[in-house]
């Protein structure tokens, strides 16, 4: 198979495990979750916003950030901004009193909490912030980060006001460089806000270069799409005679959508850069099914109790999930802890068993994982009497076998393959 066949053939399978994920993860509806969130959430979370920025006297960079925004709007980009800016200037935050002003809070941060929410669902994360842990990572969302935003634009727009970059642009070439790197500063803070996101906002450990590739990635896209959504706009025409006054509303609904859907398709890719064998595993046919998933909980469990025998500290779960080059072990934990198979430990952060090994059967958990025994059907036919006797030969084959017999034969094994390496 020569090199283009290779590129034909992981184009195939990139094409099959995006169509997938953008199935599974429900991008669509996602995508259109969110933009029923920031229809409720956009004047209130614009107005802390601006009472925010107003203290450090950088509340006049919104309309120029928010008109960037929806430049693909075309000349309905002004017509949007300028009634949003409108709202957000009537909204009076000192006379709502504490009930309005809590609602006004809430309102926002259920957005953000949307958000996270989905990003979650693409990480494969069972569990979200405690309502703690949420305050301090969506504080820093919805004010450092406009803040740092927003200031850098002000820095951009001062420069250029500045004696000495006034004096150094009368150089040509001093003056277009600096007219380039003038364009290239908003698609920049636009990467930088993405990236910001991706690595903050998932409830895991997102490394800064995962963030950034899925940033940049969704900062093309944005560029691009918002390109040709431009052009689409610019020629359809036929909208307002058939919406009228709506047609800005129907076409700023259109882009909302399109820009969630640009943001979830970022984060889809700093996932699988960050997790290159999760996308090995899902191109293939076998990563998918009960077979995986007991497949998958026999082997972590398996880890889990060896370390139990070995004396070791508990791990975290992302830990066990990366030596079995996995993405994650999803629901599995929690089901496990609810069943009293695992617990978990606060110092030092884990998991580990609730029980001995030895009184933890395999039968037990391949139970677990298939949901239940066929007794539980309550059911009775042909198809019922095969399958209790599938069962019955299953559990036949495993009786007598637990973790700690796995974790044994799992450590003779690996001593045995240390030995021929040293000895071969």
């Amino acid at each position: 198979m020569n090199i283009f066949d290779k590129m034909k053939t992981a184009l195939y399978h990139a094409a099959c495990v995006a169509q997938a994920r953008y199935h599974e993860d429900e991008l669509s509806l996602r995508a259109t979750s969110l933009t029923y969130s920031t229809l409720l959430s956009l004047v209130p979370f614009l107005a802390v916003m601006f009472s925010v920025l107003k203290a450090f006297g950088v509340q006049h960079t919104i309309a120029p950030l928010l008109a960037q925004a929806l430049e693909p709007l075309g000349p309905n980009a002004s017509e949007v901004t300028n009634r949003v800016i409108d709202f957000v200037a009537h909204v009076q935050v000192g006379v709502l009193g504490a009930v309005g002003l809590a609602m006004l809070f809430y309102t926002v941060v259920s957005l953000v909490s949307n958000i996270e929410d989905s990003l979650n669902q693409i990480w494969r994360l069972p569990r979200s912030r405690t309502w703690g842990e949420r305050f301090t990572a969506y504080l820093s969302i919805v004010l450092v980060g406009p803040v740092l935003v927003f200031t850098a634009f002000a820095l951009t727009a001062s420069a250029q006001s500045y004696w000495l970059v006034a004096r150094l642009r009368q150089l040509p070439v001093i003056d277009q460089l600096f007219t380039v790197l003038t364009n290239i500063v908003p698609f920049i803070l636009l990467c930088a806000t993405f990236t910001f996101i991706y690595k903050l906002l998932p409830y895991t450990r997102v490394r800064f270069l995962s963030a950034l590739v899925g940033g940049v990635s969704a900062g093309i896209l944005w560029q691009l799409v918002g390109t040709g959504f431009a052009a689409f706009v610019a020629n359809s025409a036929r909208y307002a005679a058939i919406y009228s006054s709506f047609a800005v509303l129907i076409v700023f609904l259109i882009w909302l959508y399109v820009g969630w859907l640009i943001f979830l398709i970022g984060a889809e890719i700093a996932y699988f850069h960050q997790h290159p064998y999760a996308f090995a595993r899902e191109s293939r046919n076998g990563g998918k099914g009960h077979l995986f998933q007991q497949w998958l909980a026999l082997s972590a469990l398996v880890e889990v109790a060896r370390r139990h025998l070995s004396g070791s500290p508990p791990c975290q779960p992302n830990e066990i999930a990366a030596s079995l080059g996995v993405s994650g072990l999803g629901n599995m934990v929690d089901q496990f802890v609810q069943n009293g198979i695992l617990l978990r430990s606060a110092e030092p952060p884990g998991i580990a068993l609730a029980r001995p090994p030895e009184d933890i059967s395999v039968q037990e958990v391949l139970n677990i994982v298939n949901g239940g025994d066929i007794q539980d059907l309550n059911a009775s036919g042909p198809a019922v009497d095969l399958l209790a006797r599938q069962q019955r030969s299953i559990q036949k084959t495993n009786d007598g076998i637990n973790l700690k017999t796995l974790a044994s034969e799992n450590c003779e094994k690996s001593v045995r393959v240390a030995q021929l390496q040293r000895h071969p």
